[in-house]
């Protein structure tokens, strides 16, 4: 052996400087190496892509200020937010005691811990303890788990660069708020509510000290499961604690007497819904936040839900419905059913408040509005019911025939088509569109610019009096719950505000609700509502708006993929149900309209319902909206005058013809007639009683502008086209 040693002694003697050379490389290459993974992982961070990917439970709240509902963050968790002030001290300390006791001290990793699971790893061949501290079990959460020494040496390297960003209060703040506690509950909060039915600052310290356990084995301990296991985890915690010196032999005794109040786990841990289509909208509106205060009123929501599905069930073939509820004064959406499932979760995934469909007869409200404010109808004038044979058009009413004459609130009220369709080629679709395009009513492709007007105009014509041009329930009822005026419903209660802009006399609004309440509403139980019908071409569509002081409902039925049914029809299917939801919100307390100011009363002539003439022999009185001249009768004075000569208006300027628009796509004008003066009526709108040289401005597309100078002269009208 000794001859061996000699040996080997003389070989290292001999060529010791070979020996001294590799070891000297072999140091520099491990130096080499040492510094190269130093600053590879120096170089690792939790980016801020893991932190934005992470997101928290969503608290909503609802127009009652309660908790409405708790939605899942993200990868399906259940995390609640919670700062640090509000984790009882004795939690904390008692965490880092068992989990991290040199948190304070050191910088990210404890070196010690670390060496001494990996001795135990080996002496055992399995895992007996832990070397993670803290800092490095927050960005595991943020990184994701995994296994070996690059693995390890990356957790390492996130820990050093944690701790040098955050302080040591953010550092445990996250661990609170991050760490598993069994199942899909993260966080120190969500563990303490699902487990116990508490918050975490009402929990006592054995409560408290069986959570501290759970991140080691969260699924192993689970007390709703392996209550047995939580507790003897519990008691190993009370035995860690002991030797870090928290507590007492007597302590621990005491804290093991003290009660565990776990909730029922039978029931649901906290509020969730089922119908989340308010919410997700809700959401899009106002993305990223951690907790919205909706306008829902969940009662409201119950009973829209209810009766939906009452009125469905009366009507076979009839797969869907949908309604909403708005708070006439505020514009706060209370309720909004986007469809009843019907047990098909698919049904869910799309909202038929926000679906675009024939609106039916439901704008017919919004041209007679148009038309009071123009001063061509009031409630009292006589419209024509008469067959209307265009070259290419020949609509009809609902039921087949027609009543000659007709008082534009009774035309109104019972949906006639022919009167709309006769006031909606007076006014000119295009000015329709334009005096609604601001209230959404409409895609607004269909009517951003004035190039897609003309489109619009062309591809519905005058068929968009009954349907002919699709809108939306939600649209379509905020556009009824605020008749007169452009405002924006709200959703959320924080919601600054709206602001408001008239597109009418409020009077003309004022006149246009009392012609809407000339009927009862079936279902509302002698509540006195205004409201209105549509039912779409074929029947496809069944809708219902009804309008009271307080509340504005919306009611749609159909079938998604389109298919009719002879019960979809207005009248039928959705005005019960309307009614039956204003008589719910009313409470059996009657309707107060308030006193319809800027209304009067005024003679009318008892033929045309409009102003009188001196040739008008018979007038009776009227109401009429002060302050916008009401057109004139014409057809007594054409009676009277018939064979006696009359003076012509003309037109000087503009002539009859074809203008170019100038850059800004209209067109200056200074008005020439004869006489110099004159009521002119532009487009069917009153201009007011204008003198010759008045400005006037067209925008592109066809006009058609009327004078007349008054009694003992022959009004005349001239078309202009803007290019």
């Amino acid at each position: 052996m000794s001859k061996i040693v000699k040996n080997c002694l003389k070989f290292i003697h001999r060529h010791w400087r070979k020996f001294a050379w590799s070891a000297g490389i072999l140091v520099a290459l491990c130096l080499v190496s040492g510094l190269c993974v130093y600053h590879w992982m120096m170089q690792q961070r939790v980016t801020p892509e893991d932190i934005a990917g992470f997101r928290s439970s969503i608290f909503i709240y609802d127009g009652h200020g309660d908790l409405y509902s708790i939605e899942r963050g993200s990868e399906y968790r259940w995390c609640f937010p919670i700062s640090l002030d509000e984790v009882p001290e004795t939690l904390v300390e008692d965490v880092i005691a068992v989990e991290d006791r040199h948190f304070h001290s050191h910088h990210g990793v404890d070196y010690g811990a670390m060496l001494r699971a990996t001795w135990q790893m080996v002496a055992s061949r399995r895992v007996i303890s832990g070397g993670s501290t803290i800092s490095m079990q927050v960005v595991n959460q943020y990184c994701g788990r995994g296994r070996g020494i690059l693995y390890k040496l990356r957790q390492i390297g996130r820990a050093w660069n944690w701790e040098k960003e955050h302080s040591k209060d953010e550092i445990l703040e996250e661990y609170f708020n991050l760490l598993p506690y069994g199942g899909l509950i993260y966080g120190i909060e969500a563990a303490a509510r699902f487990y116990f039915g508490r918050p975490a600052r009402e929990l006592n310290r054995a409560e408290q000290l069986l959570l501290v356990g759970l991140p080691q084995s969260p699924n192993r301990f689970r007390p709703d499961r392996h209550p047995e296991r939580a507790v003897w985890r519990r008691d190993v915690v009370l035995v860690i604690l002991q030797r870090a010196g928290r507590i007492t032999a007597e302590e621990a005794e005491e804290i093991k007497r003290q009660p565990l109040r776990y909730r029922d786990f039978s029931l649901p841990a906290w509020p969730q819904t089922e119908d989340r289509q308010f919410q997700d909208y809700v959401q899009q509106l106002a993305p990223g936040r951690s907790e919205y205060h909706i306008t829902l009123y969940p009662e409201i929501q119950q009973m829209v839900q209810k009766q939906l599905e009452k009125g469905l069930s009366q009507a076979p073939g009839v797969k869907d419905g949908a309604a909403v509820v708005i708070e006439t004064a505020t514009g706060k959406v209370r309720a909004m059913v986007g469809t009843l499932s019907c047990g098909d979760p698919a049904a869910l995934a799309v909202n038929a408040a926000l679906a675009w469909r024939s609106p039916g007869s439901a704008l017919k409200p919004f041209i007679y509005g148009e038309a009071i404010q123009g001063g061509l109808i009031t409630a009292d004038t006589v419209l024509e019911d008469t067959p209307l044979g265009l070259a290419d058009y020949r609509p009809g009413n609902y039921d087949g025939t027609f009543r000659r004459k007709v008082t534009a609130d009774v035309a109104l009220s019972e949906s006639l088509n022919i009167p709309a369709i006769r006031l909606l080629a007076r006014l000119g679709v295009k000015r329709m569109l334009e005096q609604l395009a601001p209230l959404g009513i409409f895609a607004s492709a269909r009517v951003e610019s004035s190039e897609a007007r003309e489109k619009t105009v062309a591809y519905t014509g005058l068929s968009m009096a009954i349907g002919g041009l699709e809108s939306r329930l939600l649209s379509l009822t905020a556009a009824y719950s605020s008749l007169g005026f452009h405002r924006e419903v709200r959703f959320l209660e924080d919601a600054p505000e709206p602001e408001t802009t008239a597109y009418w006399h409020p009077a003309t609004a004022a006149l246009l609700l009392r012609m809407m309440r000339t009927r009862p509403l079936p279902g509302a139980g002698g509540l006195e509502v205004a409201w209105k019908t549509g039912t779409s071409n074929g029947n496809r569509d069944a809708w219902c708006f009804a309008v009271t002081p307080e509340w504005t409902v919306g009611v749609w039925y159909g079938n998604k993929s389109g298919t009719p049914n002879e019960r979809l029809v207005g009248s039928e299917i959705a005005a019960p149900v309307a009614g039956a939801l204003q008589y719910f919100l009313h409470q059996g307390r009657p309707v107060t309209w308030k006193e319809e100011e800027g209304l009067c009363t005024r003679e009318l002539c008892s033929v045309s319902g409009l102003a009188p003439s001196p040739f008008c022999k018979v007038t009776r009185p009227g109401t009429v909206v002060e302050g916008i001249p009401l057109q004139r009768c014409s057809s007594c004075q054409q009676e009277a005058t018939e064979g006696i000569p009359r003076q012509q208006a003309k037109i000087l300027t503009p002539a009859p013809g074809t203008y170019r628009a100038r850059r800004d796509g209209s067109i200056a004008f200074s008005l020439a007639i004869e006489p110099p003066e004159a009521h002119v009526y532009l487009d069917g709108e009153y201009l007011g009683f204008l003198k010759s040289g008045a400005p006037m401005r067209l925008e592109r597309g066809p006009h058609r502008l009327l004078v007349w100078p008054g009694e003992g002269w022959e009004s005349t009208q001239s078309t202009i086209e803007v290019q």
